[in-house]
């Protein structure tokens, strides 16, 4: 639920951001790709001095009808003993949600180059299916299925998020489409810091 509050959030100041951004001289539609920035599609208002950005995607991969080999090694199982579990991953949903905004610093006939600050918030879950092996021998070194006892499986819920802030460069294309590259410094909720990783974009412009 407190997920679902964040994303509700970030849409409700995007949608902020659309009202304020109507005085705004240039706005363009596209897909993004970044850690701060968030993986979706994404609309960008940009003036002569400043601008925002927000993005909204969501994916949906993988299949629930997970198959189980006969025979495992240590290797494969989780907890190696007389007797073990093996799990597997079955299907995958995320959804992102990103809010950054956009300080021009120098504009030119063929590109621009701007500071960029903000966040992006992922939220997935996957159902993970598991079985039970029993050792072949006394080593652990095989195992083999127990048929015997029927196979487990959960939802696991995950949130992570991403703030992040650096500059970035949006490359004319033609009259409306561009190009754009961000290079951010980022933290996020694992207490990771990161840099050198590039967001990207590209952007189709309405005039």
């Amino acid at each position: 639920m407190k997920a679902i509050k964040v994303i509700l959030l970030f849409t409700l100041l995007a949608c902020v951001a659309v009202g304020y951004a109507e005085d705004l001289s240039k706005k363009g539609v596209g897909a993004q790709f970044g850690t701060a920035s968030g993986n979706g599609y994404s609309y960008r208002w940009i003036g002569e001095t400043h601008g925002i950005q927000f993005t909204l995607g969501a994916i949906t991969y993988g299949s629930n009808d997970v198959k189980f080999p006969y025979y495992l090694y240590d290797e494969d199982i989780d907890n190696p003993g007389a007797h073990a579990t093996y799990t597997r991953t079955g299907r995958k949903n995320s959804m992102s949600a990103g809010l950054n905004y956009i300080h021009v610093l120098d504009t030119s006939r063929h590109s621009r180059f701007y500071l960029t600050i903000g966040g992006s918030v992922l939220l997935s879950n996957e159902k993970q299916f598991t079985r039970t092996y029993d050792a072949t021998n006394t080593g652990y070194t095989s195992y083999e299925l127990d048929t015997s006892v029927p196979m487990t499986s959960e939802k696991v819920k995950k949130t992570k998020w991403t703030a992040g802030a650096g500059p970035g460069f949006e490359v004319i294309l033609d009259r409306h489409f561009r190009f754009s590259i961000d290079l951010p410094f980022t933290y996020n909720s694992d207490e990771e810091m990161v840099m050198y990783i590039p967001q990207v974009g590209l952007y189709y412009y309405f005039k």
